[in-house]
């Protein structure tokens, strides 16, 4: 039977609100540190979001992930998210259950994948549907070295799964997965003139492109149509302060007026 995990704790940050990206990596070999290097490379731990120094994740926190059964904040490419990493599906089920509210992506093994995936879709297909559009997010990584033997399982599940049996198209993917999760939640504020809101998530989209980039992906008209967007509402903001400004300097001069006159 496995080990209660009601007691999990998601860390407040400060730099912005909590972040909406949940991590759950499951997998048997998380832990071995002669495996998955680059995966684990690609979380900067922060553990205090104020400060601008980042460490790469070592497997010294992979074991603490693994044994404290805790979400800690990590920097991923270049935005605040939550890592939370399980060698136990029972485990990462009940984080499932636990943590329903947030914006999941989920890494596991081919193995693990064929037993925990069914569940997680026929119990919790909310977390991986647009609330908006009823959309699948396709955000179930499963990354394995043979993905024919895991084929035909996987497929049954093909609207929320993507199979990889590379770490760098894995990242590749998550990281643009990420960027246009942003740039769609960007454009719903802007739209219901959230505009500050819109700015803040809008940066974070760009982070994830230019990261994107860096790993020789095409998508510099997204940069661009995101440099386009964040100077209109910049303009606008600046626009409305000086608009408030004005009415309150005018209105300071009407009070003093109308005493002057009486």
């Amino acid at each position: 039977m496995a080990e209660a995990f009601s007691d999990t704790v998601i860390p407040e940050d400060y730099d912005y609100k909590t972040p909406e990206h949940l991590i759950i990596w499951l997998d048997a070999h998380i832990g071995d540190p002669e495996k998955y290097h680059n995966l684990k490379k690609s979380f900067s731990n922060n553990i205090d979001p104020r400060s601008q120094t980042l460490t790469k994740l070592t497997d010294e926190d992979i074991d603490n992930l693994l044994r404290v059964g805790e979400a800690i904040s990590v920097c991923f490419g270049g935005v605040l998210c939550l890592l939370l990493a399980f060698t136990d599906p029972d485990l990462c089920y009940q984080a499932f259950q636990i943590h329903h509210d947030k914006r999941i992506l989920f890494i596991t093994s081919g193995s693990l994948g064929r037993r925990i995936v069914p569940d997680i879709i026929q119990n919790f297909q909310k977390i991986f549907t647009d609330p908006v559009t009823n959309d699948p997010y396709s955000s179930i990584y499963i990354f394995c070295l043979d993905i024919p033997l895991h084929y035909s399982w996987a497929m049954e599940y093909y609207e929320y799964v993507q199979m990889f049996d590379h770490e760098a198209d894995l990242l590749a993917r998550m990281t643009r997965d990420m960027a246009e999760y942003y740039f769609t939640q960007a454009e719903r504020q802007r739209v219901n003139e959230h505009l500050k809101e819109a700015l803040r998530t809008y940066l974070w989209s760009k982070k994830l492109y230019l990261h994107y980039k860096k790993m020789n992906e095409p998508c510099q008209k997204y940069i661009d149509d995101i440099n386009r967007i964040t100077q209109e509402i910049k303009n606008t903001l600046q626009s409305s302060r000086q608009n408030y400004d004005y009415d309150m300097h005018s209105g300071s001069d009407n009070e003093n007026y109308g005493e002057s006159a009486n």
